[in-house]
C-alpha cells in the first residue's frame, strides 16, 4: 500500500520476501511504504503477481571515491542496469565476479567491509602466514598480454596472436599494497627461485557479514615496484608497455593513499626488535608528514612502497543464507581446447555441496 494517511497494518503477500516501512513525521503524518520489489506493478492483483518467479533484486548505486582505505569500494559494483538478479536461476549460474560485484555494493556503507585476509606459505619454516590487508579495487585497462603473462602458458599467447584485449574478459586483478620489507615479498621470491611460477602463491578470504557470504580466492601474486614487477612470470623479455602501465598504476595508488598510510612506508624496518636507543637516535629524523615535502607537495613513492596484485584462478563461494556453494575455476585454454575465453566461458562454474 502506498499513499498518504496513517497505516495501521500491512499484510504482505507470501511472494514478498521483505517489506520495509519508513515513516516521516510531518504535518500530514505521511507514511511511505517502500518495497524492495519495486519492479512489480502495485496495480496488479496478488494472484497475477504471485505467478512471477521469486527473485531478489538489489540496486547498485555509484559512490563517490574518497581515496584512502575505502577506495576499492568505489571502483566496483557499478552496472549499466539499475538492478541485478541476486539469486541467479540454475540455468544461468552467475560466476564469482558477478556475485562479488553485488556483494561489495550491498556492503559499501559498512566500515571495514573492504578488509580481506590474505595467506601465504613460508617455505623456509613450512608454515602458513595470514594477515589482514585493504582491498583497493580491481585493475582497469590492463594492457593486452599482461594478464596472460602471469596466468597462462605460451599456448595462450599463441592462441590470441598478441592481438585484441583478452583482459576485457579478465577484469578480476585485485589491487592491494604492501611494504617491500614484508615477509610476503620474500615468500614470493622463494616461489620463483624454486621454479613454482605456475602454482597459486596466495589465498584471500573475504567475509561479507551483511549478506552472510564468504569468498575464498586463490591466485598468483605480483609485486610492482618503481621499475615494474619485482619478479617476472615471463620467460623472455619483459614488455615495456606493460611495465609502464604498472609503474603508472603504482604511482596513482600512492597518490590515492591517506597521509597516515603513506607515512608507514618511511618507518624503520618492520619485524625487528624494537629499541629505545634507536628511537632516541632517530628522534630528529621523523618520517615526512603525510609523505609530503616542506611545501606540502606529494613526494615520489619510496622503494619500500609496492603495489600488490592478485590474479585469481580459483574461487570457492559460500552463501550461508541458503547454504549455497559453488566453485569457479579459470578456463584459460587455447584453440585446441575449444574454449571461448572472450565471454562468460572464461570461468568454469560448478555448484557443489556446502
Amino acid at each position: 500500500r502506498r499513499g498518504v494517511g496513517h497505516v495501521t497494518s500491512i499484510k504482505s503477500p507470501p511472494y514478498l520476501a521483505k517489506t520495509q516501512c519508513t515513516r516521516t513525521a510531518n504535518n500530514n503524518r505521511r507514511s511511505n511504504i517502500i518495497c524492495c520489489f519495486d519492479h512489480i506493478n502495485p496495480k496488479r492483483s496478488i494472484a497475477a503477481a504471485a505467478s512471477h518467479p521469486r527473485t531478489m533484486s538489489t540496486s547498485l548505486k555509484d559512490s563517490q571515491g574518497r581515496g584512502g582505505d575505502n577506495e576499492g569500494l568505489s571502483e566496483i559494483g557499478r552496472s549499466g542496469n539499475s538492478k541485478i538478479n541476486y539469486q541467479a536461476a540454475e540455468t544461468t549460474m552467475s560466476n564469482w565476479k558477478e556475485r562479488i560485484d553485488v556483494s561489495i555494493a550491498r556492503s559499501r556503507k559498512i566500515r571495514g567491509s573492504n578488509y580481506v585476509q590474505i595467506s601465504t606459505i613460508d617455505h623456509e619454516a613450512m608454515e602458513p602466514r595470514c594477515r589482514t590487508v585493504v582491498f583497493r579495487g580491481f585493475m582497469k585497462g590492463v594492457p593486452p598480454g599482461a594478464v596472460a603473462e602471469v596466468l597462462s602458458s605460451g599456448a595462450m599467447v599463441e592462441h590470441r596472436g598478441g592481438e585484441g584485449n583478452e583482459n576485457d574478459a579478465y577484469d578480476c586483478v585485485m589491487k592491494m599494497i604492501t611494504d617491500r620489507r614484508s615477509n610476503k615479498v620474500r615468500e614470493l621470491e622463494t616461489f620463483h627461485k624454486l621454479g613454482e611460477k605456475s602454482v597459486n602463491s596466495a589465498e584471500i578470504v573475504w567475509w561479507f557479514p551483511k549478506s552472510s557470504e564468504q569468498y575464498r580466492i586463490q591466485g598468483r601474486l605480483q609485486f610492482i615496484g618503481s621499475d615494474g614487477p619485482l619478479y617476472s612470470y615471463a620467460d623472455g623479455e619483459v614488455d615495456e608497455n606493460n611495465n609502464n602501465y604498472f609503474v603508472a598504476e603504482r604511482k596513482q595508488q600512492w597518490g590515492n593513499l591517506s597521509d597516515v598510510a603513506r607515512e608507514q612506508f618511511y618507518w624503520e624496518n618492520p619485524g625487528i626488535p624494537h629499541s629505545s636507543a634507536d628511537e632516541e637516535e632517530n628522534e630528529g629524523a621523523s618520517p615526512p608528514t603525510g609523505g609530503r615535502d616542506g611545501d606540502g607537495k606529494l613526494l615520489p613513492p619510496p622503494d619500500t612502497f609496492l603495489l600488490m596484485l592478485l590474479y585469481p584462478t580459483k574461487i570457492d563461494y559460500l552463501r550461508l543464507g541458503d547454504n549455497y556453494r559453488q566453485i569457479d575455476k579459470l578456463a584459460w585454454g587455447n584453440a585446441a581446447d575449444g574454449n571461448d575465453i572472450s565471454g562468460q566461458r572464461l570461468w568454469e562454474t560448478l555448484r557443489v555441496n556446502p
